[in-house]
């Protein structure tokens, strides 16, 4: 099918939604936008985890599970982002993902059943998002590719950071129901979903190609560090978003308060998510950034569970400068490791696909399982193993080296 636009009236009202979709200043809210709502469905379940599990009486193994699957599912899905693009456009796809959110919002509170179907279709629709919004960025903004993924990553870390403070203010001001703080993040997709409207009012050419097949990169280590970083920073920051709540009210706070604590962390992810593809983007040589932000990790979740009760928010900042640090490192390395725009876009795949698939076992999964059988100290431990795997890895991906395939 041809994604080539048609001819178009040139009516007063066509040229003024033109303008308003083509003006820079809509690209740059429709990415912020994406942005926000790429984590909140997801970021809001783990300050409310404990009730979900009252209301349903869900076994450790059942929650492991509810907290995994949108991690999975946003590489499993991540592969036909390409073929819809091609099909639908880049803004319609991405309109259609925002839908599948809200649905998969209001589809959550309906029974176990619902809520795990609800759950797989938000991490599906979250997996579409993830990948389409940087080819926003890159057609919509080819020499501002730094600036605007710093600005992107800030808005991932501003929306789970409110999605988190707000997840049990907004329960008991429905009347302790989670179900209806849940749909609040639906209505967020709802409204991102119509910021794109005026977007849809042209057709976009695709700009995903098929590519053609080169198995080298299977073979390139250099590939694999970088997918192997991505996966397991990512890791450490979706345990963060499952289970940070629990683990501080196994410290003493009470649930406003833990959620606060935890979402001061998402807030902290802000700056340094924007500074480190920025700072990465003008160095040939990221390691020391790589692993720098993995050490404030690794410190940050020890605090959770060892520090001091009057240290736990600084503990929280420290944890969050890391996270978005490495996480917006973990980007950036796709980028500059790829030595042409077709390995860029192999790359991208792998890393996001293979990545996010071993994040959702190795984080929310294997954390609840460790904690139910030893406690939250062992989950400190994997907690430290999962930090030093990826400091070995961001030795390899944060080298200046890039990988150029053969066609």
């Amino acid at each position: 099918m041809d994604p080539t636009p048609g001819p178009r009236s040139d009516t007063p009202a066509h040229r003024g939604v033109a303008a308003l979709r083509l003006h820079p200043a809509w690209g740059v809210a429709a990415v912020l936008l994406i942005g926000m709502n790429l984590r909140p469905a997801i970021t809001s379940v783990g300050p409310l985890i404990g009730a979900i599990r009252h209301d349903f009486d869900l076994s450790g193994l059942a929650v492991g599970v509810l907290t995994m699957a949108p991690v999975v599912c946003l590489g499993l899905f991540g592969p036909l982002a390409p073929p819809l693009v091609r099909r639908f456009g880049v803004e319609a796809v991405l309109f259609g993902a925002l839908l599948g959110i809200a649905a998969g919002c209001a589809l959550r509170g309906a029974g176990i059943a619902p809520l795990y179907l609800g759950t797989v279709g938000i991490g599906a629709a979250m997996s579409l998002l993830g990948v389409l919004a940087p080819v926003l960025v890159k057609r919509d903004f080819p020499h501002r590719v730094g600036l605007m993924m710093g600005l992107y990553t800030m808005a991932i870390g501003f929306g789970a950071a409110l999605s988190t403070a707000t997840a049990v203010p907004f329960a008991t001001a429905f009347g302790g129901s989670w179900r209806w703080a849940l749909m609040v993040w639906g209505c967020s997709a709802l409204l991102a979903a119509g910021a794109l409207v005026p977007q849809l009012a042209g057709t976009v050419p695709a700009r995903i190609g098929r590519q053609p097949h080169r198995p080298g990169l299977l073979r390139s280590a250099l590939a694999w560090q970088v997918t192997s970083f991505l996966g397991l920073v990512s890791s450490l920051a979706y345990s963060t978003f499952a289970w940070a709540p629990s683990m501080l009210e196994a410290r003493g706070l009470d649930p406003v308060a833990a959620g606060a604590v935890v979402a001061l962390s998402y807030l902290s992810q802000m700056p340094s998510g924007f500074l480190a593809p920025v700072l990465g983007g003008r160095l040939r040589d990221q390691r020391a950034i790589a692993v720098g932000t993995v050490l404030l990790i690794i410190a940050g979740l020890a605090g959770y569970v060892v520090a001091p009760a009057w240290s736990l928010p600084l503990c929280s900042i420290v944890l969050g400068l890391g996270q978005g640090g490495a996480f917006g490192m973990a980007l950036t390395f796709i980028v500059l490791r790829a030595g042409d725009p077709q390995v860029a876009a192999r790359l991208s795949g792998l890393a996001q696909g293979v990545g996010y698939t071993l994040c959702g076992v190795l984080g929310p999964f294997a954390v609840g399982l460790i904690h139910d059988a030893a406690g939250w100290g062992a989950v400190a431990v994997w907690h430290a193993a999962l930090g030093l795997a990826a400091i070995l890895s961001g030795l390899g991906a944060g080298a200046a080296r890039t990988i150029r395939l053969a066609a």
